[in-house]
């Protein structure tokens, strides 16, 4: 399979070689170093020292109407071995093609799938036909087997045990609008283990488990309009067809009442949902309800102030949540506040970022505090945390940067804890 999907590739930049080609390259390496408390150890004092590193691999390449796209991470550890020690992830590997015969969009590989109910990622096709005078009708279809949550290429399961598929119609036909239906059918099973479990007679035996994955059928409705370029208006239905409930209802609007005023309020339905085989099944839960709106201005110098008041409206219960604060694009403070079921809660966070030297050196730093007290169930005294970070950026040249940030929490679970995160980007971009 693998040597037929590269001479695909290749067949695909040959006969696009007339065309521009780019390429665009981003790599990354991060070490990322922690203590944690050692639980092996008598001593409750005993602590682990850790230094893990982090790539990330980001490769494009643009011949013609095709792409070629990867994403992709490794980490390792470098002191104190935890699991494998190594691990990748594949997070993109796809080729694109887009616009073919003036009416095609193609994705063939792993890619993340946003098409209304139809999310996750897949590995499988991913075609969308656009037609009409305007491109004004597009239906999207997708299929593949959902990919495994490790990210890997190894161990794919049956395709008739594993799968999803669905399509999601579009239609544009008044300017501004997006209406759009969307169907999902997604069926995923886990693999069958052994364990030892007891017989009638209380003896110890070796069980096979083998657990059912029944398909999972879900049908959307998303609708978006901007009036005049500056009031936005968004819904969306989402309906569980198995299950026969609403899980999921929005309406959120923003209109702006002058030019540096703008109002929103916001309504969301919520229920639960999860997988068949979740273990969050086990767990009591009920559906809520969130009102929330509120305000923010622009002022002449760039600050953005803002404001908002939100409630969660539970079975038998509610809570409040109030929040204001300004912000601009080196600085910004907030405050927020909760109250009621949820527990109660009063914090404040901040954050600057300033240029040292233009171009070359550039520093950032945030805190955040909070005095909080979990719902009416835990009879307990508010406790502090506070946490903040400190950081610099040195780019020596245009293509590469190098990092260092210090991060500091205190809890009442860390006492205090310290880390650090070193690490270097190297971008390469290239038309030819």
């Amino acid at each position: 399979m693998k040597p037929k999907l590269l001479i695909l590739t290749a067949m695909f930049f040959a006969v696009n070689i007339t065309y521009g080609q780019s390429i665009n390259f981003r790599f990354n390496n991060y070490v990322y170093g922690w203590q944690r408390i050692d639980t092996l150890s008598n001593s409750s004092s005993a602590k682990t020292t850790h230094l893990r590193g982090y790539q990330n691999y980001l490769f494009d390449v643009n011949s013609g109407k095709w792409t070629f796209n990867a994403l992709a991470q490794t980490e390792e550890d470098i002191i104190n071995k935890v699991d494998k020690g190594f691990r990748y992830r594949f997070y993109n590997l796809y080729v694109k093609g887009s616009n073919l015969f003036d009416l095609l969009d193609l994705k063939l590989g792993r890619q993340n799938l946003f098409a209304g109910v139809g999310k996750g990622t897949l590995d499988g096709l991913h075609l969308k036909i656009k037609s009409g005078e305007n491109k004004e009708y597009q239906l999207a279809v997708f299929g593949g087997i959902p990919a495994p949550s490790s990210y890997e290429f190894e161990n794919f399961p049956k395709l008739k045990d594993n799968f999803h598929f669905g399509a999601q119609f579009i239609y544009y036909g008044v300017k501004d609008l997006m209406a759009g239906l969307s169907y999902s059918n997604k069926k995923q099973t886990p693999e069958s283990y052994s364990t030892i479990r007891l017989d009638s007679v209380f003896n110890p035996v070796t069980r096979e488990i083998t657990l059912d994955g029944p398909s999972e059928q879900l049908a959307g409705l998303d609708i978006n309009y901007t009036y005049l370029g500056k009031h936005n208006f968004y819904s969306k239905v989402y309906y569980d067809i198995e299950l026969k409930k609403l899980y999921r209802a929005e309406i959120n609007a923003r209109v702006a009442i002058k030019d540096n005023l703008r109002a929103f309020a916001e309504y969301n339905y919520r229920e639960p949902h999860f997988t068949y085989n979740s273990i969050f099944w086990v767990f009591a839960y009920s559906k809520y309800q969130e009102l929330q709106g509120g305000l923010d201005y622009s002022f002449d110098n760039g600050i953005i102030a803002y404001g908002k008041v939100g409630t969660v409206l539970y079975e038998n219960d509610n809570s409040v949540k109030v929040q204001a604060g300004f912000s601009n694009a080196n600085y910004g403070f907030s405050f927020i506040k909760y109250m009621g079921y949820a527990g109660e809660s009063d914090g404040i966070s901040g954050y600057y970022q300033n240029q040292i030297y233009e171009d070359i050196l550039s520093a950032s730093a945030s805190v955040s505090y909070s005095r909080y007290r979990l719902g009416d169930i835990y009879e307990t005294d508010k406790v502090n945390s506070f946490s903040g970070m400190l950081g610099v950026t040195y780019r020596p040249m245009p293509q590469l940067s190098v990092d260092a940030q210090g991060q500091l929490l205190i809890n009442r679970i860390y006492e205090s804890d310290m880390r650090f995160l070193i690490g270097f980007n190297y971008w390469l971009f290239k038309k030819f």
